[in-house]
């Protein structure tokens, strides 16, 4: 996907005793470094089965700052120091976040316009360095780039009054418990689950049900994602629980039934854009495994057809796999 930058700037947060350094001069945009830099972390946004969806609480002042941004009531340069300022005010009252810079920019595609917020953790990286030819290996702090990778952003979209946001975080510690500071303290938005934390909902819901109400039957839980692909292929990604489980559980009502308010009840909703390649990810292989340790694994497909793959489970508990007319390579 092409992207556009149209602004960008870069600000240097300290809360180690140091001050901040707030940029009066945005970015460099020509610049080959600047445009490889910003538009491979936003395409990492734009298209990440990892990214939770979210949307800004009505009382968040961010909300409210970008509002004003959207609507031609702010520019660029002062809206940017005001998301600095607050995370650098956050970052003082909790000293357990590590000292960053902050990268913000404005970038449009086809699929409209967007305002970037890049949290950059420092990583150390080995250098040399080199007087009168004394050549001596050195440390030095960078950016994360080709190895790196930026686990505090978010992509908030610019062409509709909700402005909602695709956000990447993790947990840090502070005053002692885990907390997601990110969304909760900075953006003040409710994130949704991303769609790989659906998927493998989905699929830890299914290992329950089959052992509930099929002993664990391999053979079922490999109808069931076969399933699930089947339905995300046909639907363009997305995946409905009552078509599956019209396929999987006909004429079965009762089962049916309880299939789908066991989804629901778990959050699951009805008609979810999962993509087809986090379904085949998350759904495409089939895992069984013993207690002595033997591990064998193959695609779901063939164990639900049964053509190539015959799986019987017998009243012990125990399993046999039989594996038939299978072309050597």
């Amino acid at each position: 996907m092409s992207l556009k930058i149209r602004n960008a700037i870069l600000h240097i947060l300290h809360n180690d005793g140091r001050p901040s350094v707030f940029s009066e001069a945005e970015l460099d945009i020509d610049s080959e470094v600047c445009e490889a830099f910003i538009t491979k972390h936003v395409k990492k946004l734009l298209d990440n089965a990892g990214v939770r969806t979210a949307t800004f609480k009505s009382e968040s002042p961010l909300y409210s700052l970008l509002g004003a941004f959207q609507q031609g009531n702010a520019y660029f340069k002062e809206t940017a120091a005001a998301v600095a300022h607050k995370l650098d005010e956050i970052m003082n009252r909790y000293p357990s976040i590590p000292p960053c810079d902050l990268l913000i920019a404005r970038v449009g595609s086809k699929k409209g316009e967007y305002l970037a917020i890049l949290q950059l953790g420092y990583q150390a990286v080995y250098a040399h360095k080199s007087k009168n030819s004394d050549n001596q290996l050195t440390m030095c702090t960078a950016l994360p780039f080709s190895s790196g990778k930026v686990e505090y952003a978010a992509l908030i979209a610019l062409d509709g009054p909700a402005m909602p946001i695709s956000i990447t975080e993790k947990p840090a510690v502070i005053d002692g418990e885990a907390m997601l500071y990110f969304s909760e303290l900075f953006l003040e938005c409710d994130p949704s689950p991303s769609k790989k934390e659906q998927a493998k909902l989905i699929d830890e819901i299914n290992i329950e049900f089959v052992d509930e109400y099929y002993s664990g039957n391999p053979s079922v839980h490999a109808q069931i994602k076969t399933a699930l692909m089947e339905e995300a292929e046909d639907a363009e990604g997305f995946v409905s629980m009552d078509n599956v489980a019209a396929q999987i559980f006909e004429p079965q009502d009762e089962l049916k039934l309880q299939y789908v308010n066991t989804m629901r009840e778990a959050g699951v909703a009805d008609d979810l854009p999962l993509g087809q390649k986090v379904v085949r990810q998350q759904f495409g292989t089939q895992r069984i495994k013993a207690e002595n340790g033997v591990e064998i694994k193959f695609p779901s497909e063939l164990a639900a057809a049964g053509d190539n793959i015959e799986i019987t489970t017998h009243g012990d508990g125990t399993v046999t796999v039989l594996f038939k007319h299978l072309k050597m390579v």
